[in-house]
Order: structure tokens, then sequence, then C-alpha cells
């Protein structure tokens, strides 16, 4: 044959049909005997993008251009081998000269605004969707790259009103419900955003294609406090897919914040096989209260920290004097970490070190709020700042050592610490476990919850300070203690409590606690179950229905709201033994029921998280309260609801020595920490990384 036209309208006619191995195959064959033939280049490197090619699609439409240039087509579809490629500025040249051939298709304006977009170029985007939308009045797609645009520069309530002309064009699609949705969740309008995707999902409930969509729905319900409803999503989501680590991650954690348990065994089951093949939204957090050994909780947590990108920043030493330490958290507010902290930062060395703190969460407007804002020589609230913003401060600030005081807990800004903004960067107090990540240099613990023997199960080098880890704030405030009467608890009955969340609490704490409340009758357990409506009120009855299938009389259980932090101090006071939870203890909640002069009873576990209960107690001076194994602590529960005498000797240590003691030395343990942070910038400056005992320091 000598004419090109046959061989060529038979290659695209299988092309056509998706015949894309057949179809190449007749391509090259006419390439050999034409191989300047500019629509077997053109259309050839189009079927070697459908096929995954990006690379050699490039390169034949290239060489289609070459041989003719005139047509605005090969020019589009070269733009897309370009972004699969991620050559994105070649790709907006690519849409240039497409509209140099072809000015008026709305289309590739579109397309053109969108690779803008993904290039951070949001002015040039949005006078790129404004073009497509003067050549197609409401084309769906480019009112919905405007609504991105307006977005992206911080416009919400204009970005809010092109999503919703989006969405009226294309009132089925999934992406401008997804958009309007999550911009009326920035604004603030939980309700409107959740009306507006229930919309789409009622219509289309069943089709995966809406997975997104509960998914995002469900995040919502967890903001506005509607956890059953959350669940709900995230199960619905789960089954559109089954595979979803995210979805089963997320919904295991909510089943357990709800004492659901219902399927618990079987989502733990399906967490621990997604560990074992290397599924990577799996939360390292989610799994630490739920059995499982530390090489599982490494490889979750290196899997999770893999979808982080790395940063390229140029390397620097700590400086000689005068290090400088920033500390990184969300919790610069009313919360845990912050009761057990605010004092370390305020008692820094200030001729050693300058201190500066990173808040990437809310400012809640409290006394704690403005107390940590004061204790930093620069406090920097950078709540809503870009990734790359921040780790860029961080480097101008001139940071010596990073401390993340979140890992892998709730709104953690990983990504920041991902881009290596300082020379050292150390995981402390917030996160019970290792990180997983290359970019997380030192772990600091102690002796008991990080012993050197088990180093292999972490990605940092081990840091053990003297006593406990764990810093602790002397100005805790300790409110007027209620009677037993205000807090609807029996005026006899043996007051066993645990105040921790309920996500610590499980099965198999639960038949211990059964086996302990059986053996000491008349007994009470008080729990927290919280303020919250709905959530708490189904909380409560859960736990009460699984007591009450233990043998034991759900009115046992008695329930503590949650109140004002004084307040809920005062409670330990009442309170005679606070019961440890496993495989995760009580961290603050552990040492807020000491400081308050209530005994802790706890058994050392495996795992970081499981060994907390007995570093507070070691450092507090009461290692007879660590039970080595389940039975044992059982058996000293009961043991001491009996023993009067040892009660009362417990409180007073409390009152005298263990105030005192190395648990609540907060001056002794913040020159533990700095002399760790000397010796750690000592090794980065002479290039080597080794694990470091601190000696005891006395404040």
């Amino acid at each position: 044959m000598t004419d090109p036209a046959g061989v060529f309208r038979h290659a695209l006619e299988l092309h056509r049909r998706g015949e894309l191995a057949k179809a190449l195959l007749a391509y090259d064959e006419l390439l050999v005997r034409w191989p300047a033939h500019a629509e077997a280049l053109h259309y050839s490197g189009v079927a070697l993008y459908q096929s995954g090619r990006a690379s050699a699609a490039a390169e034949r439409i290239e060489r289609s251009l070459k041989s003719d240039s005139r047509e605005a087509e090969p020019w589009c579809n070269l733009a897309l081998a370009y972004q699969a490629l991620g050559r994105r500025d070649e790709a907006i040249g690519a849409l240039r000269e497409a509209l140099g051939r072809a000015p008026g298709q709305a289309e590739i304006w579109s397309n053109l605004a969108s690779v803008l977009l993904s290039a951070g170029r949001f002015a040039e985007a949005e006078r790129a969707a404004r073009q497509a939308l003067t050549h197609a009045g409401e084309h769906a797609a480019s009112r919905f790259n405007l609504a991105l645009c307006c977005e992206a520069q911080g416009r919400l309530d204009e970005a809010l009103e092109h999503a919703e002309r989006a969405m009226r064009a294309a009132p089925d699609e999934i992406a401008p419900a997804g958009l309007k949705a999550q911009i009326e969740e920035a604004l603030g309008r939980l309700e409107a955003a959740g009306k507006t995707l229930t919309a789409l999902l009622t219509r289309r409930k069943d089709d995966p294609a809406v997975f997104p969509l509960y998914f995002q729905r469900a995040g919502i319900e967890q903001r506005q406090g509607l956890l059953p409803a959350a669940a709900q999503s995230f199960e619905h989501a789960l089954k559109l897919e089954p595979k979803n680590d995210a979805a089963l991650s997320e919904l295991l954690f909510l089943r357990k914040q709800l004492a659901d348990w219902h399927d618990l065994a079987a989502l733990r089951e399906r967490f621990r096989a997604g560990v074992a093949v290397g599924q990577t939204h799996l939360s390292p957090f989610c799994l630490l209260s739920d059995p499982s050994s530390r090489p599982q909780q490494r490889r979750c947590a290196e899997r999770w920290s893999s979808r982080f990108p790395a940063g390229n920043r140029t390397p620097r030493k700590p400086r000689d004097e005068l290090l400088r330490i920033g500390y990184l958290s969300a919790d610069f507010c009313q919360h845990a970490t912050a009761v057990l902290a605010a004092g370390l930062f305020e008692q820094h060395d200030r001729k050693r070190f300058a201190v500066f703190g990173y808040s990437t969460g809310p400012n809640d407007a409290s006394a704690m709020r403005a107390r940590l804002a004061a204790g930093f020589d620069r406090f920097v609230d950078a709540l809503g700042w870009p990734t790359a913003r921040l780790a860029a401060q961080i480097d101008a600030d001139g940071i010596d050592i990073l401390v993340d005081l979140k890992g892998h807990t709730h709104a953690a800004p990983t990504a920041v610490l991902a881009l290596r903004p300082a020379p050292v960067q150390v995981s402390y107090l917030g996160f019970p476990g290792t990180s997983g990540a290359p970019f997380i240099d030192y772990l600091i613990g102690d002796a008991v919850v990080t012993p050197f023997a088990h180093a292999a199960d972490y990605s940092e080098t081990l840091v053990q300070l003297p006593g406990s880890y764990q810093i602790n704030d002397r100005k805790r405030p300790i409110g007027a203690t209620p009677s037993r009467r205000e807090l609807a608890l029996p005026d006899d009955a043996f007051v066993f409590c645990c105040f921790n969340q309920a996500y610590k609490l499980n099965p198999e704490t639960f038949d211990a606690w059964a086996r302990i409340l059986a053996a000491v009758p008349g007994s009470v357990l008080w729990l927290l179950a919280g303020n919250d409506g709905a959530a708490s009120r189904l909380l409560a009855s859960n736990l009460q229905r699984e007591i009450a299938s233990r043998g034991i009389d759900a009115s046992r259980l008695v329930f503590a709201s949650r109140r004002a932090y004084a307040e809920y101090l005062a409670l330990y006071q009442v309170a005679e033994l606070f019961l440890d939870t496993w495989p995760y203890n009580a961290h603050t909640t552990a040492s807020d029921a000491l400081w308050a002069g209530c005994p802790v009873l706890t058994w050392l576990g495996d795992t970081f998280a499981g060994r907390v209960g007995a570093s507070l107690l070691t450092a507090v001076g009461l290692p007879e309260l660590i039970a080595p194994q389940v039975a044992g602590y059982v058996e000293r529960a009961v043991a001491l609801a009996g023993d009067n005498a040892r009660m009362t000797r417990y409180r007073e240590h409390l009152a005298l020595a263990g105030r005192d003691s190395a648990l609540f030395d907060t001056a002794g343990t913040t020159r533990a920490l700095e002399a760790a942070y000397e010796r750690i910038a000592d090794q980065c400056r002479r290039g080597i990384r080794e694990p470091l005992s601190i000696a005891s320091f006395a404040s």
C-alpha cells in the first residue's frame, strides 16, 4: 500500500474501540514506512499516554508537532503528557501554544487554569478561568476552577458564589459539591456544608464515585461533635471502598471513642493486616490504643511518614552558644500537652537558650494560651500558614533544635518537619511511640518507657531523661473538694476511677475491671462521659451495656461530666484509686491524679504508650503500684480496696514526698532536657548520632 490513509484509518478505528495494544502496533507499522506522518505520531502518542507511558507519549507528540504544528489538539495532548511527568511549566507553554491556534476554545482556557492552579500561580489561573467563561458562559469546569482560584486567594465568599454556580451547572457532579462544602466549612458554616454533601449523597448513595463525599461529611460531623453520625458516614464510605485504609482508620478510632465494640475485633484485624502489607493511611496514633507490638507500630509509623515529601534545605550546624530551641505544636491552648509543659518554657535558662514557640493550632483565648505565649522569647501564631511558609520562618529564625510536641496525633504539622527547617529535629512528649520518620533524629524518653534494649523498634536515636521523661508543671491549680452527694457517688462505696478518654478503654480492660468490681462488693467505677449531648449519652449507654454483659450491675458505673481544669483535679480528692488502662496508659491524666493525691494502679506493658504509668509511678516513688501482668493488677486492686491503712499511706506520700519527687520537679526536668539538647547539638556538630542517657539533675 502506497497511501498511508487506509493504514491510519485502520489504526484509528482500533484506537477508538479501546484496543490500544493493537492500535499501537498499527501506528508503528505505518511509522516504519512514513516516519513523519503527523497524525500517526500524534495519535500514537495519545495511545501511549493512555497506556501509562507518558514519557514515550511526550516524545511521540513532540515529533508530530515538528511535522505539523498548525492544530491545537496535539498541543493540548502534549500538555497532558507533560503534566503526567510533572513538567508543569512545559505543560503551561503547550497550552498557550494551543490557545494561539484556537483562542476561543473554553476547554483549553479551563485546562490552562487547572495547570496554573496546580503550580500555585493563582492570579494567572483566575485570568484563564475568566477567559474560559467569556467563551462558554456557564461552563461548569471553568466556574469550578474560578471558585478554586478565589479560594486559594482567600476570597471565600466569592469562591462560594462560583462553587454554587458550578453546582447548578453540573448538579450531579462530585467535585463542585465537595468544593462548595469545603468552602462552607472554611467559613464556619458546618451545618450548611453537611447539607450540601447530603443533598448529592441522597441521590447517589451507593455510587462508589461518591466515596470522597462520605469521607468529607464524616470529617464535618466530627467537628460538630456528631460522632455517631460520623461513624455511620465512615462505615458507608468503607462499604463503597472496602480497602480504603484511611476510612478504616477513622472508623476504628470512632468506634473506640464511642465504646462501640460490636465489630472492634474485625476492624482491629483489618487494621493490622493493612499494616502488614504496608498501607500508608493507617493512623499510628490509632494503633497505639490497640493490642500491637513495637515492630508493628514502627512499620505503621514508617508507612504513614513516607507520605510526606522531603525537603532539600542546605544543612547547617547548631550554633556554639545560646542554642535556639523551637517548640512546634498545635496544642498551645488549654490542652494536656500545655498542662504538662507550660513550666518548661518558662524555666529554660535564657543565658544558654533562646526559646521559640510555633503554634499551628487555634487560639482559645484561655489563660493557658496567654501564659504559654508569654513563656517563649518569641511566639509565632502560624495557624493557617502554608507548610512552606512556616518551614521557611523556622529556618529564617535560625532554630538549632526543633522539638515536635505532636508526633502523629490529630492536626500534627508533620509536613513542616519533613521539609527539615532545623539541623536537628526531636520528638518529645506528645506522641508515645516512634515517628518512623527519617526527618526526626531523636526521641526523648526514659529508662522505663524507652529502654535501650528496645532501640531497634524506634527509627529515632533514643535519649533517656532521669526520673520520668514527662515534664510536669507545679502550678496545676486544684479546686475545692466537692461532696460525694454533689457527684452522685454513694457515701459508703469504695470509689475506683479512670478519667482517661474513651478511646483508651477496651474490652480487655473492661474484663479486668469487671473482675475487680465483682470482688469488691458495693464499689463503684467512676468514668468520664463528657457533656457532648448525644455522643456522651451513647458512650455512657455503651459502657453500661458492656459492664452488664460481664455480670456487673450497670448502676455501679458513675459518670463525671467535663469541667474546668481546677474542678476536674478536685475530683481526684474524692476518688480512692485510679485504675489505669492498657495498651495505652493514662499519661497526663495519671500525673493529674498523682498531683491531686490519688494513687494510680498500672501494669507494665511492652510499648511506650503502655509503660508511661510505670514511668510516672517510679518517678513519684510508688513502684509497688506497678503490676507485672493483668492478673496481678486485678489482685492488687482488690487488696488495696480492703486496706485502708495502706491507701492512707499512699495519699500521705503523694501529699509530701511525692510532691517533691522527680516527677514534679519542673526545674530539674528542664535542666535535664537542656543537657540533652546541648549533647544532641554537640553530636550534630561532630557528625555523629548515638543514644544518650542524661544524669539526674537536682532543681
